[in-house]
């Protein structure tokens, strides 16, 4: 009998969630391949320009499509 019918959807969430706590407790380095390990750390103002950046990204989306909106209705308004 396969595994997944014998635990039914209980015991297929708890494995789940288990596995999901073993990976969470592994250090980073563990999961990262040579290459990225031996890599220095970036700089703090290089992290923090990151950050900003990927905070105001939405901002950005949302922006270009009001943007993008507002020129649709302006042009149809100066064809109707």
């Amino acid at each position: 009998m396969r595994t997944s019918t014998r635990l039914g959807a209980g015991g297929r969430g708890a494995l789940a969630s288990s596995f999901a706590l073993l990976l969470a407790c592994l250090p980073g380095d563990a999961l990262a391949c040579a290459t990225c390990a031996l890599r220095e750390p970036e700089s703090a103002v290089r992290s923090v320009l990151l950050v900003v950046g990927l905070m105001l990204a939405p901002f950005l989306v949302v922006g270009v499509g009001v943007w993008a909106v507002r020129r649709l209705a302006r042009e149809r308004e100066e064809l109707s």
